[in-house]
């Protein structure tokens, strides 16, 4: 009974952890609803010798009064010495597997967030920005039946480039499922 409460809190972060869809935001004033999805990791490269890294963390937005799918990407750095922003009109660019790319244009401005803290005594700066894609329904369609492999999103510091594992590329396609569903 004890190992099998043991394993039971164990595993329970990685059960609790999975992808939901959120209760749906509803605007008191225009009676508007928002679907969303549960925000998921879609790219992490760290060194912890150096205390740097980054990653990225994708949601899924279905707004009532947009025809289509959104998708919120934020690229995140932990000591890269870059402060993040994107503006609109900057693209994001998802390679699939059979090599085709999909061009996505920031639908608005965020100047990014950075701030400083400390790990263990030693200073630490994290920078963040956070930018929504309008996803079209041709891309819909071809991100369900090839699989991501590559992320580009332009920022004010550079391209963030990111190689996709192929779990975290079925995240998002769960994702904009789970979307589609509660429409």
């Amino acid at each position: 009974m004890k190992i099998n409460l043991l394993i039971a809190i164990f595993l329970l972060p990685f059960i609790v952890s999975a992808q939901k869809l959120l209760k749906p935001d509803v605007d008191k004033i225009s009676g508007d609803t928002t679907w969303s999805t549960s925000e998921e990791k879609l790219y992490f490269h760290g060194n912890f010798l150096t205390a740097q890294g980054e990653d990225v963390t994708f949601q899924v937005v279905k707004f009532s009064n947009a025809k289509g799918l959104v998708l919120v990407l934020t690229p995140q750095s932990l000591n890269m010495g870059e402060d993040l922003s994107i503006v609109k009109n900057q693209k994001a660019y998802l390679k699939l597997s059979d090599k085709t790319v999909i061009t996505l244009a920031s639908g608005t401005d965020d100047g990014g967030n950075s701030k400083y803290t400390f790990i263990e005594h030693t200073p630490a700066q994290s920078s963040h920005a956070t930018a929504y894609y309008d996803l079209p329904d041709a891309a819909i369609e071809k991100l369900k039946t090839l699989t991501l492999v590559f992320l580009r999103i332009e920022t004010n510091e550079g391209n963030f480039d990111c190689d996709i594992k192929p779990k975290n590329a079925a995240k998002l396609v769960k994702a904009i499922a789970l979307i589609e569903k509660a429409k």
